[in-house]
């Protein structure tokens, strides 16, 4: 997705994708779910830097090709996320 280079120190937070069936709510297909978790607990929120723009890239282009009627991103308890992983921005510019 992006030729930027990575910063040594990012903490990626990955894109975990998992197909949910619609059926018990009476809908047909398939709910895309995208969660994002760092591996950390709540003291430490989702970031995105490069490797983590590129999990989210991959987790949607999978389910985009998938049966899928939607798509949904959540984050891991108590946060959605923080914003972007700055301890890489030397990086970027």
């Amino acid at each position: 997705m992006s030729d930027i280079t990575t910063a040594p120190d990012e903490v990626v937070t990955n894109a975990l994708l998992r197909q949910v069936d619609l059926s018990a709510f009476g809908a047909t297909g398939s709910l895309a779910l995208i969660t994002l978790d760092n591996g950390h607990d709540h003291t430490r929120p989702n970031t995105f830097g490069v490797q983590s723009l590129n999990s989210l890239n991959d987790a949607i282009t999978a389910a985009e090709s998938s049966d899928a009627v939607a798509i949904a991103i959540i984050g891991k308890p108590f946060i959605f996320a923080a914003g972007a992983d700055l301890s890489g921005i030397s990086y970027v510019a």
